[in-house]
């Protein structure tokens, strides 16, 4: 892939995020890049693993997640086309969690240490990198109310508000375990509100 195709891709995440970033922060970024596949069902990073690089999602979906004390694949978050998988690679040295690819995934790879340095040395950069760490804060959050305040239909109504777009290209398994219920009760409720 040339350096104009990841330029392409970067300014085009970018602006999913409306930040405006200059031409020579994009040019930074796509030097650094480099292209990564990762097919349906492999490891992207485990948990525990040194954290070196990040990701920009081109094309799939992603997700991460951990396995609790029970030995249950507990699925935290999905990520999709333009968005960053990016675990806490530019803040900490190990993976607390782990990520694999629920389809076939494109992506440009960055260097964490080099791109977090890029980032710091530019103002918009930093601004987005802020909205970023903000965000996450949010969504962990809204998790947390999520389960702690809403009934599994209700976790499966904000589940498909956020990814309803490609929730038919999610293994009906991940999606429980998302909303932290059963498939057998997940068949249970899209069966009701389909009835409804």
């Amino acid at each position: 892939m040339d350096i104009a195709t990841k330029e392409d891709l970067i300014s085009t995440a970018m602006d999913q995020y409306h930040v405006t970033i200059s031409d020579l922060d994009v040019h930074r970024l796509a030097v650094i890049a480099e292209q990564a596949y990762f097919p349906h069902g492999s490891l992207v990073l485990n948990t525990h693993q040194p954290q070196q690089s990040v990701y920009l999602i081109i094309d799939g979906i992603a997700r991460s997640f951990y396995i609790d004390q029970n030995g249950r694949n507990v699925t935290k978050n999905f990520m999709v086309a333009g968005e960053f998988l990016i675990g806490e690679s530019l803040f900490a040295d190990t993976s607390t969690e782990a990520f694999d690819a629920v389809e076939d995934c494109q992506c440009l790879r960055f260097n964490a240490a080099k791109m977090k340095a890029i980032i710091l040395g530019s103002a918009p950069l930093t601004q987005f990198y802020i909205g970023q760490l903000e965000a996450t804060l949010r969504y962990k959050m809204q998790r947390e109310y999520a389960f702690q305040s809403l009934s599994a239909q209700q976790r499966y109504e904000e589940f498909q508000k956020q990814f309803g777009a490609v929730e038919k290209r999610i293994p009906q398994n991940q999606i429980a375990s998302y909303i932290g219920i059963t498939k057998e009760s997940l068949s249970r409720i899209r069966k009701k509100m389909m009835s409804c």
